[in-house]
């Protein structure tokens, strides 16, 4: 991948010049509370626009508020709800952007929505598991909907959202983490013998769609340079992590509220820490492409932000590949703009759109 220096250690916010990012464009999922929230407090406060998006308009209205109140002169804050569970709403999202905003530059699209560990298997309209299809197949359909407004902005970037936990996939190698054998990753179960076998294992799949956030964030970049499209003055790719952070996350683990609120006040750090990694792979100038960046303490799992290294196996080059591949099929994202042969998200296969038996 393409890169060139990277700064030091104990980077914050003040490292961006306050509105340095004014005329910028971010795209934030998920960011009506936790991380998504932070960071779009921070890139106001640094004089960019933001649009949040989130499934509840009434909590986005809420989350406006409290971003608007660190928003420096010229900064704007959007809504508008999104369900990522959906690839038919990501469909309809993406025209809309595309319609309302076809004047307008994106400057930063971060995939950042995403639950954990859902205690029970749940499928959706479109057969896909639910944590496949939000945390991963979602932003994979969202971006590829976003790409002709991020590849005419000078500069843009996509941060896909990932988690440490993502060295915890099962599987020697990069066919036994995906379970591409069957080439239908996105039904699994999450079970240690495939896709067919098995109970449901929710953190296996919750691990599962975090290594696929590097993979993706990889084989987008690799396409990228290969097209002459990346580079300072085009588009860049980088995943980002925000450590052990208080991001509401353990709320979706079916975790009773007193343990969840020890385990986010007593060990976690917070989540103004956590978007720091956010903001640094969205708007720190030495970022590499493919990178991925979290905080640089003990273990990777507090403190400052930085190039952290990711398990060898986001570095496969088959898995990058056979990821892309699959999921091209599964949502009918049309990449083509970058280069690569992709069928047009307008009309999903027949195998993506029909509902599979739970």
């Amino acid at each position: 991948m393409g890169c060139c220096c990277s700064s030091g250690s104990h980077w914050d916010a003040s490292r961006i010049a306050d509105g340095s990012l004014a005329g910028k464009r971010v795209l934030i999922t998920g960011g009506s509370s936790g991380l998504g929230l932070e960071v779009a407090k921070l890139f106001v406060s640094k004089g960019a626009t933001v649009l949040i998006t989130s499934r509840s308009q009434q909590r986005l209205d809420a989350a406006a508020r409290s971003i608007r109140a660190h928003a420096r002169s010229g900064a704007e804050v959007e809504t508008k709800p999104l369900d990522l569970s959906s690839m038919a709403d990501v469909r309809d999202f993406a025209s809309w952007y595309r319609r309302e905003h076809s004047d307008k530059p994106l400057s930063v699209l971060v995939n950042n929505a995403g639950i954990m560990a859902v205690p029970s298997r749940r499928v959706t309209e479109d057969g896909f598991e639910l944590q496949m299809a939000t945390n991963y197949l979602g932003h994979f359909l969202l971006t590829a909907g976003l790409l002709p407004q991020l590849l005419a902005t000078r500069g843009s970037r996509v941060v896909n959202l990932s988690s440490f936990l993502h060295a915890s996939c099962q599987g020697k190698d990069s066919t036994g983490v995906l379970h591409f054998e069957e080439a239908d990753p996105f039904h699994a179960n999450g079970a240690s013998g495939g896709p067919s076998h098995g109970e449901y294992s929710r953190w296996e799949q919750y691990h599962r769609t975090k290594m696929m956030a590097i993979l993706f964030t990889r084989e987008m970049q690799r396409r990228l340079e290969k097209a002459g499209r990346s580079g300072p003055d085009g588009l860049t790719c980088v995943s980002a992590h925000p450590g052990f952070s208080s991001t509401g996350l353990l709320g979706s683990t079916g975790m009773s509220a007193p343990v969840a609120c020890i385990a986010n006040t007593c060990v976690a750090q917070s989540a103004s820490m956590g978007a720091l990694p956010i903001l640094y792979a969205a708007a720190e100038p030495s970022v590499c492409g493919g990178e991925y960046i979290g905080p640089l303490g003990a273990n990777n799992r507090s403190g400052y932000p930085g190039p952290n290294k990711a398990d060898a196996r986001a570095s496969d080059e088959r898995s990058m590949e056979k990821l892309w591949e699959v999921s091209v099929t599964a949502t009918g994202a049309d990449y083509s703009a970058i280069g690569d042969e992709a069928i047009s998200p307008e009309a999903p296969p027949a195998a993506a759109a029909g509902a599979r038996p739970s």
